[in-house]
């Protein structure tokens, strides 16, 4: 009887603790009142009408039925999917809050613990809710700022916020727990702090749209990650993160760090970095561009193995080595340039050949002038490989080097003496059919060593400039403001004229800016002087100043002597620039020396062009880091009929004679004279089934372009007409210009042939046009010609002596 009256009591105990606890709604929040100990708690109401909106103030205590119950708690889920939410005040009673209390709440944007909360703070206003004594953030909102005193964000903490777009993760935070930033689908970018050391699973999982994340923590990132067992970044982040930054603080990136960032298309990384390790970005298959660090000295066993969309590669003089099938399966990875002399050499016996590291697809290797030596079998069975630099420095060359490259046409070494070769060097290598391009004067040399000799073609290499200057006359630079394509404002930049500052003659630059009669601001922009001055340019000894008119002073512009990797301060205030090492090849449109410019701890800034400026235009070399960017490009640079740079990417649509052209594109066709050389080859297009092995031009009215890309030997271009005279005639050497771009605008209506030729091939192509003269820009309503002065005035006729109409010079005598 003792045992059943015992149940009894047990089971009846639930009832009793339900009878003292009501739910209610006072002033449109619900409560859970209990009337044994007078308390309430905030909660969800689980009717229909559960909808908080705008702004909630939840007090310290409520009446009900005339008794007063203190506020101190707030139920699970209490504002769960309430998306009119705006704003919550929790008052300093409440010491208790439950899980899940603010998601799906897309609207939320201030959160505030009133002072005195034994338990909870938002200090420095910072709008979310933080665990006083431990220094947990436990919930935020769209407009968070976690302050540098939290050490932890804690779970589900911003979990299916719309908001915010970006956020910084302070120095001050050491872990981020589980599904802190779950389906934070407006979250673009974040930035983690130097301190955080854990990361936990899926902490940011289903961020839809997080793009980029800059990683200043070494212990996440060299962290060594085992791919198959234990998640990776890819599944901290996300895979549809497209850029990693990774901060100074990294100094080694981890086995299978970012294996399977499949949405991965650049990785920045500090000089600091001095290890990737294996499989470390293995299958980021969409991966186009990495700047490996400076002092980068070890690349491990399958780093990039199926970066498939990795087309070039700059490995720095500082890697010692890198490891087998580093690059495997990186098919479109078909140019690799080797700074330093380690890789190639072979000198520590536990380096591999170079298909074993980078694959057998590559077309083309390019050694830096660091490179001494090439080892034995160093590009043994590279089965496509079609061309090769030697530098100058090389001395010897090993055993079977470069046995069975089946596909080399040209092999270009700059060593003046013949280097030194092991044992069947060229064996089965196609290169009795080859050309060897050597210096001139060594010519006879190469063709009476051993091996060398049996090239099926020994040329001279083009006489070596070894530095084109940044002032020249003729030389224009056009400069695109991105506003769509066709290019609806472009400026010309080109010299005009000397003047003497401080004792030095300086080359004065105009400025002439055309903008489409179809862009909606026209009619404003159309009522500014068109052609301006922009200053004055001194070179010497490779560096080139600008002197600004609006300071009245000079300033280096660009210093083309500097030294690889060496800083540079242009700017009073800002922190030195660092300029990279000289690389040639890898830019579309340029075949000349190019310089990385970086700023502020080795963040890429812009790029300098030897001969051309800057990547920007002429007049932006490089700029502070905080500065607005400024939406120009530069579109192309020309000396004369010479296209020494070109950006064909976006159109022209803005100057008049692209706006009246209307272009024609013919093929050449090529004949073989002698020995070929390297194959010309253009990209197929979708209508042909098959590459093409020609060149290409492009003529209107006015101008005949003529592409020289796939070119890299000296030429004679010839244009005759109809009755076989020779109207236009010029030797180039191909391989430092990319185009030619010719007047033909006063050429006789007919046909006319293109004729290039070297020694051993020809191209040959037909073009029609007729003469025309000015044509003016046509505007929506009437035809208008612009003319002005030098200074810039505008003219509502012609003037004697010079006058600018429509960008042409016309002289009036």
């Amino acid at each position: 009887m003792k045992k059943q009256l015992f149940l009894l009591v047990i089971m009846l105990l639930p009832l009793a603790v339900s009878a003292s606890t009501t739910k209610v709604k006072i002033d449109g929040i619900y409560y859970l009142i209990d009337s044994s100990s007078k308390t309430a708690e905030v909660v969800k109401w689980s009717g229909l009408d559960n909808e908080y909106r705008g702004d909630i103030v939840i007090p310290p205590s409520i009446t009900d039925s005339g008794r007063d119950y203190m506020v101190t708690g707030m139920r699970n889920g209490v504002f769960e999917s309430c998306t009119e939410l705006t704003s919550v005040t929790i008052p300093h009673s409440v010491t208790s809050i439950g899980d899940g209390i603010f998601e799906g709440c897309t609207s939320l944007t201030s959160i505030n613990i009133e002072e005195g909360n034994p338990v909870f703070d938002s200090r420095d206003n910072c709008n979310a809710i933080i665990e006083t004594a431990s220094n947990k953030l436990i919930y935020g909102c769209k407009s968070t700022v976690i302050p540098q005193s939290v050490t932890t964000i804690g779970s589900l903490a911003f979990f299916g916020y719309n908001g915010p777009t970006s956020i910084v993760i302070p120095d001050g935070v050491v872990s981020i727990e589980n599904e802190a930033f779950k389906n934070c689908h407006g979250l673009t970018s974040v930035t983690i702090g130097n301190n955080v050391t854990s990361i936990e699973y899926e902490a940011f999982c289903n961020c839809s749209n997080l793009k980029t994340v800059e990683l200043n923590n070494n212990a996440i990132v060299s962290k060594n990650y085992d791919s198959e067992t234990e998640p990776t970044v890819r599944n901290l982040f996300g895979s549809q993160v497209e850029e990693y930054i990774l901060g100074e603080e990294v100094t080694s990136i981890g086995d299978g760090a970012f294996y399977g960032c499949s949405n991965l298309t650049s990785v920045q990384m500090s000089d600091n970095v001095m290890t990737i390790g294996e499989k470390a970005f293995c299958y980021c298959s969409q991966l186009t561009s990495i700047n490996l660090s400076a002092n980068l000295t070890i690349i491990g066993d399958y780093a990039f193995q199926n970066c498939q969309s990795l087309t070039f590669i700059t490995i720095p003089k500082s890697v010692e080595r890198i490891g087998f099938w580093a690059f495997g399966w990186c098919f479109r990875l078909t140019k690799v340039v080797i700074i330093g002399n380690a890789v190639v050499s072979r000198e520590n016996e536990q380096f591999y050949s170079m298909p074993s590291c980078f694959g057998k697809q590559v077309k083309e290797y390019v050694l830096g002038e660091e490179v001494t030596k090439i080892g034995d079998v160093a590009f043994y069975d590279s089965n496509e490989l079609v061309s090769i630099n030697i530098p100058s420095y090389v001395t010897n060359v090993g055993d079977s080097a470069f046995y069975n490259c089946n596909s080399m046409t040209d092999v270009y070494c700059y060593a003046e003496q013949v280097p030194e070769t092991g044992k069947d060097v060229f064996v089965s290598s196609n290169y009795t059919n080859a050309t060897l391009h050597v210096p001139a004067a060594s010519i006879d040399a190469y063709r009476n060593a051993e091996q060398w000799k049996d090239f099926g073609n020994i040329v001279a290499l083009p006489a070596q400039d070894n530095y084109r200057p940044f002032i020249e006359d003729d030389k224009v630079w056009k400069v695109g403001t991105i506003s769509g394509n066709p290019v609806q404002i472009v400026d010309r930049y080109y010299f005009d004229g000397d003047i003497i500052i401080d004792g030095k003659t300086c080359k004065q630059m105009m400025r002439q800016r055309y903008v489409n009669p179809n862009h909606p601001d026209y009619d404003n922009l159309s009522q500014s002087p068109s052609l301006s001055t922009v200053g004055a340019w001194y070179e010497e000894d490779k560096k080139v100043y600008f002197y600004d008119e609006g300071k009245q002073s000079m300033v280096l512009m660009y210093d083309f002597s500097i030294g690889d990797n060496e800083s540079l301060q242009l700017f009073d205030g800002y922190p030195p620039f660092i300029i990279g090492s000289k690389q040639t090849g890898g830019i579309k449109g340029f075949k000349g020396v190019y310089r990385d410019i970086m700023i502020d701890q080795n963040i890429k800034s812009t790029i300098w062009l030897e001969s051309v400026g800057g990547i920007d235009g002429p007049t932006r070399n490089a700029y502070p880091e905080s500065a607005d960017p400024v939406p120009e490009f530069l579109m192309s640079c020309t000396v004369g009929d010479e296209v020494i740079y070109l950006n064909d990417e976006y159109k022209d649509g803005a100057t008049p004679e692209a706006m009246e052209a209307k272009k024609h594109r013919f093929d050449f066709t090529h004949t073989v004279k002698n020995q070929p050389k390297a194959p010309i080859k253009r990209v197929k297009s979708e209508a042909e089934s098959s590459e093409m092995q020609s060149l290409y031009g492009e003529y209107n009215e006015r101008q005949l372009g003529i592409n020289l890309d796939p070119l890299d030997d000296a030429y004679i271009v010839r244009i005759t007409n109809e009755s076989g005279n020779v109207v236009y005639e010029k030797a180039i050497n191909a391989g430092s210009i990319v185009a030619l771009s010719i007047d033909i605008s006063a050429y006789a209506k007919g046909r006319y042939t293109v004729t290039m030729e070297n020694s051993h091939e020809t191209f040959t192509g037909e073009f029609e046009t007729q003469a025309t003269g000015i044509k003016a820009i046509k505007n929506k309503k009437e035809e208008r010609h612009y003319i002005y002065n030098l200074q810039g005035q505008r003219l509502s006729s012609l003037h004697k002596g010079l006058n600018i109409v429509d960008g042409r010079k016309i002289i009036v005598k």
